[in-house]
């Protein structure tokens, strides 16, 4: 029996659902995926992902095999912002900051997912702008076969395509299986 293979850190329910989907076509089981569960309560959950990012970082550069796949979504900043406050999170915890070699994969939609599912259901976004969220989680399928059949099978974007979900694939070719 396999191990978990990647610890997922994320805001949402919906964007759970979609990375698992997602990664369900990249042939990992529902037992390889661990899902660092949101707890309930005030704090907002972008605040709770990155003050999960230190601990799990650290958890998976201990565990041989393990991938720490976090997606969190921008907001009003800008990716890099995004990413630069994980960054200070693990600075200010005293955890070594993300280097090259770790087994972590950081996604910033931008401004959350709901762009991306915009974008993979055909229209052209503008990534400042808000979109609608999906009546169900599971609606969320076709959105995360239609990001494989970019990422896997045709290994290019349609254009015009977000910054962000360009930065997305990036980083997902540091996804091990």
């Amino acid at each position: 029996m396999r191990g978990v293979q990647i610890v997922l850190l994320c805001e949402d329910n919906q964007t759970d659902a979609f990375v698992r989907r997602f990664l369900k076509r990249r042939n990992f089981s529902h037992r390889d995926i661990d899902t660092v569960e949101l707890p309930h309560g005030s704090q907002s959950a972008e605040q709770w992902v990155r003050e999960q990012y230190p601990t799990q970082m650290q958890a998976v550069r201990a565990k041989h095999g393990a991938t720490l796949l976090v997606v969190i979504d921008a907001d009003n900043l800008t990716t890099n912002q995004r990413r630069g406050q994980l960054e200070n999170q693990c600075e200010k915890e005293g955890v070594p900051r993300r280097k090259r070699e770790d087994p972590v994969v950081v996604m910033v939609p931008r401004r959350n997912i709901e762009t991306w599912f915009a974008y993979l259901d055909g229209e052209n976004v503008e990534e400042q702008e808000r979109y609608p969220k999906l009546r169900r989680e599971r609606d969320c399928e076709r959105h995360a076969k239609e990001l494989y059949r970019m990422c896997n099978e045709r290994q290019e974007l349609r254009e015009p395509a977000p910054d962000s979900l360009r930065e997305a694939c990036v980083e997902y070719g540091g996804l091990k299986r």
